[in-house]
C-alpha cells in the first residue's frame, strides 16, 4: 500500500530535520532500472512515480495527512495543492469544533481547486455565517463528493440547507445531506445530470423544492426520516430515470406510495413506530418490470397493505409478518400471513423472508405454495402457546418447491421445545433436495442439546440424505441499507 509509505517518508524526513537544522538538497532518486526486491538498497518507489498517480493517492488520504505530504520532500510541496481537495471535516481533522472551523477556512483559502469531497458532518449554528462563503469558494470548483449535516441538536431544526449548495448539482457524483430544510426553487427546475448516489437523513422538503428537482442518473437513493408529501414524492421519483435501489426508512407527509419504475431493481422500506393520518400504510408495486428484491424493513409498524400488481422478476421478497395485515401477490391475497386465497403463483421469487408466530406451519405452507420455485427459506420464529402445528404432507398433493427446488432453511430464534420441532421436522422429512438447515439458536448449543435435537428431528429418516443440519448460538446482522443497496449479492440475507 502506498499510505504506509508516504508515512514512513513523513517521519523519515521529520526526523532528519530533527538531526540537522541545515536545509539538505533534493536527492537525485536512485537508478530505476533495478526492480523491486533485486537487493537495491534504498530505491525510492514512491517518488518514482509520476506526478499525477502521486496527486491521486493524496487526494485519497485523510484531509490532515494529505496535507501533511507537503512536508515529505521539495517534489512534494506543490502536489498537495495540485491533487483534487479531499476536505472531511469530522474529529480526524480535529477533536474541537472551533479548530475545524479555522482549519476549514485556512484550507479552502489555499488550495486553488478543484475539488474530489467536501464533508461537513457537524454544522452548528454559530457557524452558520461561514457555510455560505466556504460554499462559494473557488477551491470547490467540480465538486464530485458533497456531504453536508447539520447538527439536530440546534434549535429549532431543521436548518436552511444553504442555497449555495445548489451551485454543485452539474458535477456531483455522491450526495448527503442531514437535519435541514431544502429550499423552495421558485419553480426553476434543477438538473443533478451526473448524481448517482443520494443520502436523504432527517430532510424536510416543501411541494415546490421537491416538484423540480431532476436526477436522471441517479441509481441509488436513500430517504430516512424524511418529511415529504404524496405528491412530491411520486414527481422527485419520476424524475429518477436510471433508478437501481431505493430505500426508505421511517418517512412522514403520505400515506400511499405508488410506485412504477422501469428501472429499480431494490426497494427496502418501513413506516415511522408513531401512528397518523398521513403517515405511510400502503405501497403499491404498479408496474416494476425489473424489480428483483422487495424487502419490508420492520413490518411490524407498517405499511399495512402491500400490493404487488406487476413484478415479473421479483426474487428476494421479506421480512414477511402480521404487521402487513395485506398481502397481495397479483390476485393471491395474504391476510395477517394467513392465505385467503391462492389464484397467482410467482415462479421468480428464490428467497423467502418471514416472520412466523407460533411457528405457524399452515401460513408458511401458503407461501410455499404462492412461491414453487422457492429456494431459500429465512423463519424468524416468534413463540406462541396456542399454536398446534398438525399440518401433515400429502404426497397427493405435492408442494412443487419442497418436491424439486428448497436447498435451504434457516431458523432464526430457535430454542428446540416441542413446537420447534414439529415445525422444522416437516422440512427435514419432506424436503427432497434439501442441501442444508440451520438452527440459529440462544443456547449454548453443546454436544448433549444437539444430539437430542438429531433424535428428536428424526435426522435420519430426512428426505434429503445430503442434507446438512447446524445449530449454531450467534447474532448475525445485515444492515438495511446493505440488503436494499448492494446489488452483488444474489441473497442479500446470506
Amino acid at each position: 500500500s502506498a499510505i504506509p509509505l508516504l508515512r514512513h517518508h513523513h517521519h523519515q524526513a521529520m526526523d532528519a530535520r530533527r538531526r540537522s537544522p541545515k536545509k539538505r538538497k533534493f536527492e537525485r532518486v536512485p537508478d530505476q532500472d533495478s526492480p523491486p526486491g533485486s537487493g537495491s538498497a534504498g530505491v525510492d518507489l514512491i517518488n518514482a512515480l509520476p506526478d499525477a498517480v502521486l496527486c491521486t493517492i493524496v487526494s485519497l488520504l485523510p484531509t490532515k495527512d494529505g496535507a501533511r505530504t507537503q512536508a515529505i520532500a521539495r517534489r512534494w510541496r506543490p502536489l498537495w495543492r495540485s491533487a483534487p481537495l479531499n476536505l472531511v471535516a469530522d474529529s480526524t481533522l480535529s477533536r474541537q469544533q472551533r479548530k475545524r472551523v479555522v482549519y476549514v477556512t485556512k484550507i479552502l483559502a489555499e488550495h486553488p481547486g478543484p475539488a474530489l469531497r467536501l464533508n461537513l458532518p457537524y454544522i452548528r449554528r454559530r457557524d452558520y455565517g461561514k457555510i455560505d462563503g466556504w460554499l462559494r469558494s473557488q477551491a470547490l470548483t467540480d465538486l464530485q463528493e458533497l456531504h453536508l449535516g447539520y447538527d439536530s441538536q440546534d434549535s429549532p431544526p431543521p436548518s436552511l440547507l444553504s442555497p449555495s449548495a445548489l451551485r454543485f448539482a452539474p458535477t456531483l457524483r455522491v450526495a448527503t445531506f442531514t437535519d435541514c430544510h431544502f429550499p423552495d426553487l421558485s419553480a426553476q427546475s434543477l438538473n443533478f445530470s451526473h448524481l448517482q448516489q443520494l443520502g436523504l437523513y432527517g430532510v424536510t422538503f416543501s411541494a415546490l423544492s421537491a416538484h423540480y428537482l431532476n436526477f436522471p442518473r441517479l441509481k441509488q437513493l436513500t430517504m430516512s426520516v424524511v418529511t415529504i408529501l404524496e405528491d412530491a414524492l411520486h414527481n422527485m421519483l419520476s424524475g429518477c430515470l436510471s433508478l437501481e435501489s431505493l430505500l426508505l426508512e421511517d418517512n412522514v407527509g403520505f400515506a400511499r406510495l405508488r410506485i412504477s419504475s422501469l428501472t429499480l431493481r431494490s426497494i427496502g422500506f418501513s413506516a415511522p413506530y408513531t401512528q397518523g393520518p398521513s403517515l405511510f400504510h400502503e405501497l403499491v408495486i404498479e408496474d416494476a418490470p425489473c424489480l428483483e428484491r422487495l424487502l419490508p424493513l420492520s413490518p411490524d409498524y407498517g405499511p399495512t397493505i402491500v400490493r404487488v400488481i406487476r413484478a415479473p422478476k421479483l426474487q428476494v421478497l421479506g421480512v414477511l409478518s402480521k404487521g402487513i395485515s395485506k398481502l397481495h401477490i397479483g390476485t393471491t391475497v395474504f391476510q395477517e400471513m394467513t392465505a385467503i386465497s391462492l389464484t397467482t403463483t410467482m415462479r421468480t421469487v428464490k428467497v423467502l423472508v418471514i416472520e412466523s408466530f407460533g411457528p405457524n406451519l399452515d401460513a408458511v405452507i401458503g407461501f410455499l405454495k404462492c412461491f414453487p420455485c422457492l429456494e431459500r427459506l429465512y423463519v424468524l420464529s416468534q413463540p406462541w402457546m396456542e399454536m398446534k402445528n398438525v399440518q401433515k404432507y400429502d404426497p397427493l398433493d405435492p408442494i412443487e418447491c419442497l418436491e424439486s427446488y428448497l436447498k435451504r432453511v434457516v431458523w432464526k430464534n430457535y430454542i428446540g421445545d416441542m413446537l420447534d420441532v414439529e415445525f422444522a421436522k416437516f422440512f427435514v422429512l419432506n424436503a427432497k433436495v434439501l442441501e442444508e438447515m440451520k438452527f440459529v439458536s440462544s443456547n449454548s448449543c453443546d454436544r448433549q442439546w444437539k444430539s437430542n435435537q438429531h433424535m428428536c428431528l428424526q435426522v435420519d429418516s430426512r428426505a434429503s440424505p445430503d442434507a446438512r443440519l447446524e445449530f449454531i448460538s450467534c447474532m448475525d446482522v445485515l444492515g438495511d441499507d446493505k440488503r436494499t443497496h448492494d446489488l452483488s449479492m444474489a441473497d442479500p440475507f446470506e
